[in-house]
């Protein structure tokens, strides 16, 4: 018997025609291939929470913190150096006590029952939601520590720039030109010497845009400077400037108002917007939390979906005034 299959010529029509059919069906394509759905879900997110993974955080109790702070005395050369029979000058410090009312900042999930039945093949919605409601609500907490601001919103926490900017001469120029300039070391340096406590750097950090990071960067260049790594909370390797960490936040802004001595806009400034670089001794600046953040299944009073809760109660507290300083004028 031979092996050599017929021609197409000598193919029974009808199965020639059966053949030909399944091997040429052009719409077959798109139904018969089985595809595989990745099970991660990639978060289209570009999110560094520099501020909450390294500022300490401390526990509160009440309606508020409470901080009372002290202003030396001047002491006149002539009034405390003495003979053995002059009277005595009386020279005292002042005192004045400063609050920071605990604000809440709170969300809600919800998913519903049917979507989380029609997902479970899939993975757990409601899992993956609460998951990344987490991110976007650590997110929300990180702008915050920087650009919160409780004059334009009465419920919400006092941030980096809004309280730094409220201390006297603790705002230093880069610039005097409102719509910034490149990044002078000698003015970080400034900065970085009205910050109390700054000869000790392990209780130093510089926070940064990733604008304001590259800023540095290209002026460390310019001027001839390497920059090292150090490992700083939860075993991140960061560049450092001078022996200081330079730690990256999404939340600090890059569209800040500048009037050449302070700032005036903490976002939204679109004709001259600049950046800034924070430098914060960590000893006088911490998160005081009256409640940690903390997410909580609702219960239940529908069949048609479930419910959480993502909230958080705290402060940002910055004890001393001349406990950290804000580097204005950075051209964007």
């Amino acid at each position: 018997m031979s092996l050599i299959r017929p021609a197409w010529g000598s193919m029974d029509p009808a199965r020639r025609e059966a053949f030909q059919r399944a091997i040429n069906v052009g719409n077959a394509g798109s139904f018969l291939v089985q595809n595989f759905t990745n099970r991660i879900i990639e978060q289209l997110t570009l999110r560094e929470f520099g501020a909450l993974g390294t500022m300490d955080r401390r526990p509160g109790q009440g309606s508020q913190a409470v901080i009372n702070r002290r202003a030396g005395s001047t002491m006149a050369v002539g009034d405390v150096w003495v003979a053995d029979t002059d009277a005595l000058t009386e020279a005292t410090g002042s005192y004045t006590q400063a609050t920071y009312t605990y604000q809440t900042l709170a969300t809600r999930g919800k998913i519903t029952r049917k979507l989380r039945a029609r997902g479970r093949s899939y993975l757990d919605i409601m899992a993956e939601e609460m998951t990344a409601k987490l991110d976007d609500f650590n997110n929300a907490l990180e702008s915050a520590m920087f650009t919160g601001d409780s004059d334009a919103d009465a419920n919400q926490i006092d941030g980096l720039l809004t309280q730094i900017g409220t201390f006297s001469g603790q705002v230093i120029a880069n610039t005097s030109a409102a719509a910034g300039d490149s990044l002078t070391l000698a003015k970080l340096d400034e900065a970085i010497d009205k910050v109390k406590g700054s000869s000790n750097r392990a209780d130093i950090v510089i926070y940064a845009s990733h604008l304001g990071s590259r800023k540095l960067n290209a002026a460390l260049q310019a001027d001839q400077q390497f920059s090292n790594m150090v490992e700083i909370a939860a075993g991140f390797r960061v560049r450092t400037y001078d022996g200081i960490p330079i730690v990256v936040s999404t939340g600090m802004p890059d569209d800040i108002s500048w009037d050449g001595s302070a700032i005036t806009g903490l976002t939204g400034e679109a004709t001259n917007p600049t950046t800034a670089l924070v430098i914060v001794n960590k000893r006088h600046n911490w998160v005081e939390e009256l409640t940690p953040t903390t997410m909580m299944p609702l219960a239940r009073d529908t069949s048609q979906y479930e419910q959480f809760d993502l909230y958080w109660d705290g402060a940002l507290v910055c004890a001393n005034t001349k406990g950290a300083t804000v580097l204005g004028g950075l051209s964007v």
